[in-house]
């Protein structure tokens, strides 16, 4: 994913995920990229009726703030990636999505 940073036109991000393994990172490094600070998740899953409703609402109930959320759908399968403040937030959340995917299956 890419984009401009908002309000600086000479500024953006390009953002992979996932880099795992030593020739992705040592390919990623080469390239000039590093890895982000912001605690992020990434989910994955059928896309199903209010299920995005559902994940954000859960996520809001519990007080937690996303920093960003960016959602697409390829056919049947959806994909998000979601931004939060801390490690804290990122954590509870994944517990609040998985609780929400569990029960709409």
């Amino acid at each position: 994913m890419g984009y401009r940073y908002p309000g600086n036109a000479a500024m953006a991000a390009l953002e992979l995920y996932p880099v795992t393994g030593k020739k992705s990172a040592d390919a990623a490094k080469a390239a000039g990229l590093a890895a982000a600070a912001i605690p992020t998740l990434l989910v994955q899953g059928d896309n199903k009726p209010s299920l995005g409703y559902a994940m954000a609402r859960a996520i809001a109930d519990a007080g937690i703030n996303m920093d960003f959320l960016v959602a697409q759908v390829i056919g049947r399968r959806f994909s998000a990636v979601i931004g939060f403040e801390n490690e804290a937030d990122s954590r509870k959340a994944a517990a609040l999505i998985k609780h929400v995917t569990a029960k709409r299956k």
